[in-house]
């Protein structure tokens, strides 16, 4: 007497979404045989990751990395993948070679660890709240997931079966993971994932790589194919037009100690030189220059041209030296800005002591 195995799919906006039960027994069967690898590779990897793991904690003093459970996943598809991620922890890309890329996932606990650490020597037991990371906790872990990928591939050395890129690098955070279907090329993937105890467990917390089988190559062909499809590119372009990003418009950066600063008080002028008026940078969140431009008027209101190359300031400039600014009807009075009225309040010293009003101001 047959069976007949029923589905049941539900209509989401464009996509189809089918119920976990739905997966026939044919379809898992074949997934798990394309799946399996040789009995080299799994063990030899898997001995290859810990190993791995252990070199990059050894220089970072009372981390003390020790690998417990791990699970070695072989050939995912895209959509698989991503589906199984762990909720939370800093994300990360990987780049390869040829266009291809992977992925590095750090729990929390991991996270947390790597910069107890480095900021007071040891891990502290007490798990914080889930938090958003900064600039300062992905710079603290940089280097662990660089000593990890050049040691996971000095271990696999003599391991049969190696098909993917040896060699990888850091990319960069990955906030958003909505974005991950489109930044990552549909190939299949091998997946590394370890419990980590840190500190002697004071700590435990889940490693997971995430590799482009076939030694990036299938990898890159689908990237190449993707790039030249212009279907591809309006979808790609579409998605990411409608991004807010968040520019700053950098005037000038100046040093000053804590007890200067603690002495600012409104009214106080911050000197600065004219040639700074010239060299003005549009920064994005991370502190890198995306333009530069110089300030000017227009309608006799306060403009910034963007140009495009920074203007040049030497250690002599002064406000002779300075490109003028862009012609515009001049302010009412005797060319003051009526916005800015005559300071009457002191000057803070230079950082080497000089007298401010020695110096040019615009």
């Amino acid at each position: 007497m047959g069976h007949k195995a029923r589905g049941i799919f539900q209509i989401e906006g464009p996509a189809f979404m089918a119920d976990t039960a739905s997966l026939s027994v044919l379809q898992r069967m074949t997934k798990r045989a394309r799946a399996t690898p040789a009995a080299d590779r799994g063990a030899g990897a898997r001995r290859a990751f810990q190993r791995a793991l252990r070199r990059a904690g050894a220089p970072f003093a009372g981390l003390v990395p020790e690998p417990g459970r791990d699970d070695v996943s072989w050939s995912l598809l895209i959509g698989d993948l991503l589906t199984g991620l762990p909720d939370g922890g800093l994300l990360t890309g990987l780049d390869a070679p040829h266009g291809a890329r992977g992925l590095c996932l750090l729990q929390q606990p991991v996270v947390d660890a790597l910069i107890e650490v480095q900021t007071t020597g040891r891990v502290d037991p007490v798990q914080g709240p889930d938090r958003p990371f900064t600039k300062i906790d992905i710079a603290l872990t940089k280097d662990f997931i660089e000593l990890l990928l050049s040691a996971f591939a000095a271990e696999l050395d003599g391991v049969q079966g190696v098909d993917w890129p040896r060699r990888m690098s850091f990319g960069g955070p990955l906030a958003d993971r909505r974005q991950l279907p489109l930044l990552m090329p549909d190939a299949a993937y091998h997946q590394f994932e370890v419990e980590l105890s840190l500190g002697e467990g004071a700590k435990t917390g889940k490693v997971l790589l995430i590799v482009p089988a076939g030694s990036g190559s299938a990898a890159a062909q689908q990237a190449a194919r993707s790039a030249l499809d212009p279907a591809w590119q309006t979808a790609f372009r579409q998605t990411i037009v409608g991004a807010e990003v968040d520019l700053d418009v950098i005037l000038m950066r100046r040093v000053r100690s804590l007890a200067e600063l603690e002495r600012l008080a409104p009214g106080d002028l911050i000197p600065f030189e004219a040639a700074d008026l010239a060299n003005i940078s549009l920064e994005d969140r991370n502190g890198r220059i995306v333009l530069r431009g110089r300030l000017g008027q227009q309608g006799g209101r306060r403009a910034v041209r963007l140009t495009t190359e920074p203007a040049t300031r030497s250690p002599g400039s002064s406000a002779e030296a300075a490109p003028p600014p862009d012609p515009a009807p001049a302010p009412p009075g005797d060319g003051q800005d009526p916005g800015m009225p005559e300071a009457a309040g002191r000057q803070i010293p230079g950082p080497d002591g000089s007298d401010p009003a020695a110096r040019p101001i615009a």
